[in-house]
């Protein structure tokens, strides 16, 4: 397959091709291209599509299909998404104000999406760059050997609690856990969580208390070996409050600052297999470096994006006005995973 080269900034170069995506996916070309795809995106770690033609959800479900994209369920992800039909996701509805920081797809969990997908429908205006990424093999060679070496071989447990549908009023961005589990029965949620090896606590006002199963740290990719992967230093107040704080919300700062001193509990974390807290310490030199490897990238209108969701971390900044950004997450067909054991 013939493509250029993108520079993202910071290190990220990923290939880039024009493909019409608008014709009939049903043809011997089309089949082909999925090894190419494929081949490119776990070797470089994704692949930018231009000039697609695209305009909205429908023609990106065809073309994710007819490259035999093998969709990975969202049940237990944490960010509050729409499912569009065929697999295709909003990318997230979190508040345009708030970072949605850079990180590898559901890495709260140990079996995660082989592959991430982003179609572009509504770029934001004045060429905001709101797409953040991150080239984590670098980023895995840039981490202070002492921090790998405590955290090699460890798993952290994310512990969430999660509102009932029926009781209350959301704050934007803010998920039941009948949005979490994908069900508003507490039998096949205690099933669910059973299935995946997580503890469910309910409480008295019907909302939800979920731990969930140990992930890894570290992770084996099949062609580029041993690479952190992971949310745990992510899902965490030190980072909350950094990224409120890069966003201008102050008033998030206070509430923060206000439930960590009385109920530190409550709030959402990842914690490591043992019951402990990860160290502020090290989740403060983790945001350094990941602040420092983030690169803003500027999708346009009709334009797909493929990732290696191992190799490449991606986020979302703060924006202004209109935006419309679609996801997609993905399995390797044969049945074979990056994710192997450490």
């Amino acid at each position: 397959m013939q493509y250029e080269t993108v520079d993202f900034g910071k290190g990220l170069t990923l290939p880039c091709i024009q493909l019409d995506l608008t014709g009939s996916t049903d043809t011997p070309a089309r089949r082909e291209l999925k090894a190419q795809i494929y081949h490119l995106v776990d070797t470089k770690g994704g692949l930018l599509i231009r000039n697609t033609g695209i305009k909205d959800t429908r023609p990106y479900g065809e073309f994710l299909a007819s490259i035999e994209f093998s969709h990975h369920s969202y049940v237990g992800g944490t960010s509050p998404r729409t499912e569009m039909g065929s697999g295709v996701y909003t990318a997230t509805e979190l508040p345009p104000s708030v970072t949605l920081h850079s990180h590898q797809e559901m890495s709260y969990l140990d079996t995660i999406p082989d592959y991430v997908s982003f179609y572009c429908e509504l770029p934001p205006n004045n060429g905001q760059k709101t797409n953040l990424f991150i080239d984590m093999r670098k980023f895995t060679a840039n981490l202070p050997n002492e921090l790998k070496s405590r955290y090699r071989g460890r798993r952290a447990r994310l512990q969430r609690t999660l509102k009932s549908s029926e009781h209350g009023a959301f704050s934007q961005g803010e998920k039941s856990w009948q949005e979490a589990l994908g069900t508003g029965d507490q039998q096949e949620a205690a099933l669910i969580a059973q299935e995946r090896g997580w503890e469910l606590t309910w409480k008295d006002d019907d909302s939800l208390v979920i731990l969930q199963e140990p992930a890894r740290f570290f992770r084996t990719h099949l062609i580029h070996g041993e690479l952190w992967c992971t949310q745990a230093m992510l899902i965490n107040p030190v980072t909350y409050r950094r990224d409120a704080v890069r966003d201008g919300r102050l008033a998030d700062v206070e509430k923060l600052d206000q439930v960590r001193a009385k109920v530190p509990d409550t709030i959402n974390q990842m914690f490591l297999e043992n019951g402990n807290s990860i160290p502020d310490t090290d989740v403060e030199c983790w945001y350094d470096l990941m602040l420092e490897m983030e690169t803003h990238f500027a999708l346009e209108q009709g334009e797909v994006i493929i990732l290696d969701n191992m190799l490449v971390a991606h986020g979302r900044g703060a924006f202004e006005g209109p935006r419309e950004m679609f996801a997609a997450l993905g399995n390797r067909d044969s049945g074979e995973s990056t994710m192997g054991a450490n």
